[in-house]
């Protein structure tokens, strides 16, 4: 049986075998531009990403990721309009969410 807090941006998780602390930073995981957009979406990681999920207004997962690069340019054309969720996780496991404009 394990135990996960969620604290101020600070996520801590117990079972078992393993202890580890993940942080949580809205600024410091990714930067994306244009935001509205339309095509191509440009996201830069502080760190190399390794993950990006699109997850829309209604909290299901419309698209999944997966790099190794700090510098990715997605094509997200396929997209209906509307407001998404950008969600990052980079390769020290720090997660920033961001909103995510369609058009």
């Amino acid at each position: 049986m394990g135990l996960f807090l969620i604290a101020n941006n600070i996520s801590f998780s117990q079972n078992n075998t393993l202890n580890s602390v993940t942080k949580t930073s809205d600024s410091k995981v990714f930067e994306c531009y244009p935001n509205p957009v339309k095509d191509h979406l440009y996201v830069i990681g502080t760190y190399k990403i390794n993950q990006i999920e699109i997850i829309d207004i209604l909290g299901k997962r419309v698209a999944l990721y997966k790099y190794d690069k700090s510098i990715i340019r997605m094509n997200i054309s396929q997209l209906p309009k509307g407001i998404y969720l950008i969600k990052v996780t980079d390769e020290k496991g720090m997660q920033a969410t961001k909103k995510l404009i369609a058009e």
